[in-house]
């Protein structure tokens, strides 16, 4: 009996070892659904158009929506949000194409188009007005709604932001690698943490499944940019930036700053483009404050 028992853990063990190895990111994304359950997180699908949004909502209080950016999804970011939920009603979304929302092949995922995206998601939860928080291209996508309908955001939160023209000489391919190679390159400018490469595998097969959406969103983005745009976006807004950004740079920031009209900027330095994720601790106080 005991000899079978062995066996069979054994075999068990083997089997994890080989799930973890093969394919870390749905072990990484179960682990992190069964966080996010812990906390109080619910997983919820509502109709957006012809389409399905998927999105992640817990707490109580003013509505508080967080929109991910290139390459993510909602629940990459769900480490923020036990500690958001304490004063709102948080809801994190995937964005149309990223993570379990539908992903209509005749979509054109452009920027405006997510913002519009944004604004029917508030419009099927009957949300009126939300503050607003942005990530990256999510902050682009958070300034193109505050810039065309600033009545439906009353506070916003840009961190790492895109949105404004600048020299970079990342392209749609740099975010949809296409080997391991191209993938340490677009990591190396977001991280100095080293990625195993049994993870960078896994992230590659993720991205290629992906990588058609995030083209089709980089392709028209230089034609999207919002210099001189921003006029409407006065609601009050915080900035927080990483002052070693590679992928946004912080003059960016600054120059982001300058154009809107009721804003403030938080930097954390030393802190890189992922400054929402590897600095939480200096970012997410700062947050949390000017949302209260």
């Amino acid at each position: 009996m005991l000899k079978r028992f062995l066996i069979a853990f054994a075999v068990i063990v083997v089997a994890l070892i080989a799930v973890v190895w093969f394919r870390p990111i749905a072990v990484f994304n179960a682990l992190r659904a069964m966080q996010l359950a812990t906390a109080g997180v619910k997983s919820r699908y509502v109709p957006v158009g012809m389409n399905r949004i998927h999105y992640l909502t817990g707490g109580e209080g003013p509505p508080l929506v967080i929109i991910h950016g290139v390459a993510s999804k909602a629940s990459d970011h769900g480490d923020l949000m036990p500690a958001l939920m304490r004063d709102h009603r948080v809801y994190a979304l995937d964005l149309l194409g990223y993570g379990k929302s539908d992903k209509p092949r005749d979509a054109s995922y452009s920027i405006r188009m997510h913002a519009d995206t944004v604004e029917a998601f508030l419009d099927a939860l009957q949300i009126k007005q939300a503050d607003v928080m942005g990530i990256s291209m999510g902050g682009w996508i958070a300034l193109d709604l505050a810039s065309r309908h600033p009545e439906r955001v009353r506070r916003l939160v840009l961190v790492s932001s895109a949105g404004l023209k600048f020299d970079t000489k990342l392209d749609a391919k740099s975010f949809a690698p296409e080997n391991i190679d191209q993938l340490r390159e677009i990591i190396a400018l977001q991280t100095y943490r080293p990625v195993p490469d049994f993870i960078l595998r896994d992230l590659l097969r993720v991205s290629k499944d992906n990588g058609w959406v995030i083209r089709s969103t980089m392709r028209d983005a230089p034609n999207e940019v919002l210099d001189g745009k921003l006029a409407a976006v006065t609601m009050p807004a915080l900035l927080v930036w990483g002052t070693s950004d590679r992928i946004v740079p912080l003059p960016v920031g600054e120059r982001l700053q300058h154009e809107l009209a009721n804003a403030q900027m938080f930097t954390i330095k030393g802190c890189g483009h992922l400054a929402i994720i590897e600095c939480k601790e200096d970012a997410l106080p700062p947050i949390v404050k000017f949302l209260r």
